[in-house]
């Protein structure tokens, strides 16, 4: 007759290893991390947080909370966050039927110890709350390589790999005439519809967007300036 008691030892063994780990808090390593720093001083004990975004590009007033990670004291203040979870379903999209789905986040500061829940907006401008947001700045995520050729390539700036990219978020100057249908042309050939309006998803729609996103430098930062609040680029009139 065999034995099984060198089988169950080496469970038991393999059982207190797993335990010893899984105690501490211990959440694995992280998918993606973000150094950053606060610009202002004198801002008192903050948190950094890391708020993805359920509504439209640009917006941020539909958000929900990724991860937080407390700031340095000292000027500058900094801050790394990690993220350990992929984004949640609601705030992935996609700009068109057959685009690869995206999702956007932005960092943002928050006082030391104030819960901010599932749907928490950071204030806007000149709020008397001590929040601030980095606005110059998406973290996005693709589960899938952008093709080259898509409209999701245009609105990058080039096609990304899958996974997690620091982008720049830079407001668009009014366009020309010219630039429009040139803009217009090249979305087209892309497969964007357009039909001389700028109804949403047509391609004058997507070229008129106060913004245009382009990938950060490998050293670049997110930066936290608390005298500034959300915003975008203006519309620029029809």
């Amino acid at each position: 007759m065999v034995s099984n008691r060198p089988w169950l030892i080496a469970l038991a063994a393999l059982s207190c290893a797993c335990d010893s780990q899984a105690d501490g808090g211990y959440l694995g390593e992280p998918l993606a991390s973000f150094p950053g720093y606060v610009a202002s001083a004198g801002v008192g004990r903050l948190e950094a947080a890391m708020l993805w975004q359920r509504g439209t590009p640009p917006s941020t007033d539909d958000q929900e909370l990724a991860t937080r990670a407390p700031v340095e004291t000292g000027f500058p203040a900094r801050f790394t966050l990690h993220l350990y979870q992929p984004p949640p379903a609601a705030a992935r999209k996609t700009l068109a039927p057959g685009q690869v789905p995206y999702a956007r986040a932005n960092a943002g500061a928050v006082p030391y110890g104030v819960p901010v829940a599932t749907g928490d907006a950071a204030p806007a401008s000149g709020s008397a709350s001590p929040y601030g947001i980095d606005s110059n700045h998406w973290i996005v995520y693709f589960p899938s390589d952008v093709p080259p050729g898509s409209l999701m390539e245009w609105w990058l700036g080039q096609a990304l790999p899958a996974g997690f990219h620091l982008l720049r978020v830079s407001a668009m100057t009014c366009m020309s005439t010219a630039q429009l249908e040139a803009c217009a042309a090249d979305l087209a050939r892309r497969g964007v519809a357009d039909d001389g309006s700028e109804h949403p998803g047509t391609a004058r729609s997507f070229c008129r967007a106060p913004y245009r996103l382009s990938l950060a430098p490998p050293d670049e930062e997110l930066v936290l300036d608390l005298a500034l609040g959300p915003g975008s680029g203006g519309a620029c009139p029809p």
